[in-house]
């Protein structure tokens, strides 16, 4: 488990922020310098110090980040989720940190061969392929509803997008759903591996999701609008590209 504190300055009541975190490029980055970065964590850390806000940073898988908040056991948030109306019954929500590019569709050479659909709707109702999912996570509203309303053969996953391309050449499932950001950073860093792998778009994908700072209840409201503040103050996250 990695801890990282920032060194801001409140009144000595106040109880510091914890700031639960994977990592997971190019939206949250611990860098050789031990440093927090990302086009996500980065904003939010600069927000934070800009905001006099004291935290603690935290290495936590995503499952737990979610459990950390849903508990509400203490001041805690976890960045770069999206914001459902199933956890804002749970959470409080930051001012939008960054928006995703719309999500691509990553697979084989051979699937985008063989495949006939010009739309991600399509591409499930064809039921010829298998999509692989993360377990626990959102794809945001227009893709969770699609898969509730027209399910596509699914294979379920807790590995990480190195893992899930490894699963994917590997035929375990035949596409799964990505950001073009994630999905350029794996290339960045995989080398042969990442050649191996194509990516398509779909017409009806819309623009891409916002990502936020979601928060226990247990955080106070100040805390937010300080942060919000401090998030204005900074220039916006620059959009990553190819």
């Amino acid at each position: 488990m990695a801890l990282l504190a920032g060194l801001c300055s409140l009144p000595a009541w106040a109880e510091p922020l914890l700031l639960v975190f994977e990592s997971r490029p190019p939206y949250y980055v611990l860098n050789s310098a031990g440093e927090l970065d990302g086009v996500v964590l980065g904003p939010i850390a600069r927000a934070l110090e800009n905001a006099g806000i004291e935290f603690l940073w935290v290495e936590r898988s995503s499952k737990r980040q979610m459990e950390d908040v849903r508990r509400n056991t203490g001041p805690v948030c976890s960045p770069g989720w999206f914001k459902k109306p199933e956890r804002e019954l749970f959470a409080k929500f930051s001012a939008p940190v960054y928006q995703d590019r719309p999500q691509v569709m990553v697979t084989r050479p051979d699937v985008v061969r063989a495949m006939k659909a010009k739309t991600l709707a399509g591409l499930f109702q064809e039921g010829d392929w298998s999509l692989g999912v993360k377990k626990g996570y959102s794809y945001g509203t227009y893709i969770d509803e699609l898969r509730a309303t027209t399910p596509p053969r699914t294979v379920e996953t807790t590995q990480d997008m190195d893992g899930m391309v490894r699963m994917l050449l590997g035929r375990r499932f035949d596409y799964f759903i990505s950001t073009p950001e994630e999905l350029w950073a794996f290339q960045d860093r995989s080398g042969d591996l990442g050649d191996k792998v194509v990516s398509a778009s779909f017409t009806d994908i819309p623009a891409g999701n916002w990502r936020y700072l979601m928060c226990s209840q247990m955080v106070d409201d100040d805390i937010l609008i300080r942060f919000n503040r401090g998030l204005a103050a900074r220039p916006q996250a620059p959009r990553v590209s190819n």
